[in-house]
């Protein structure tokens, strides 16, 4: 069954050659912060077991590899502290929203 092209709602075409029309997606809500610090924790993990070996990875050519891991762990606890500053304005702006008389206009 072909969509008409005249057609300007999205169409989907389901398995039992009906059609229906497509809602849109809402967002995903995410904790980033969380996955930011579990990939930092990754990497600090990373970090320990191969400061250790570092001499024999030198020696392979790989001496950098500890190096990535702590400097994953740099970065993912410089983008742990963004993200919490981050969320803390949102909320505020959130409670200064709230607070605000809703006969005033809103502003961008």
């Amino acid at each position: 069954m072909a969509i008409p092209a005249e057609s300007d709602k999205p169409i989907e075409q389901p398995p039992n050659g009906g059609t229906r029309e497509l809602k849109p997606m809402e967002p995903m809500e995410v904790d980033l912060a969380r996955i930011v610090l579990l990939g930092t924790v990754l990497y600090a993990v990373a970090a320990v077991i191969l400061l250790p070996m570092q001499s024999s990875l030198t020696h392979d050519g790989h001496g950098r590899w500890p190096w990535v891991a702590v400097s994953g762990v740099g970065l993912g606890l410089l983008g742990y502290w963004y993200l919490k500053r981050r969320d803390r304005a949102i909320a505020r702006d959130a409670a200064k929203r709230a607070d605000a008389p809703s006969d005033a206009p809103a502003t961008d």
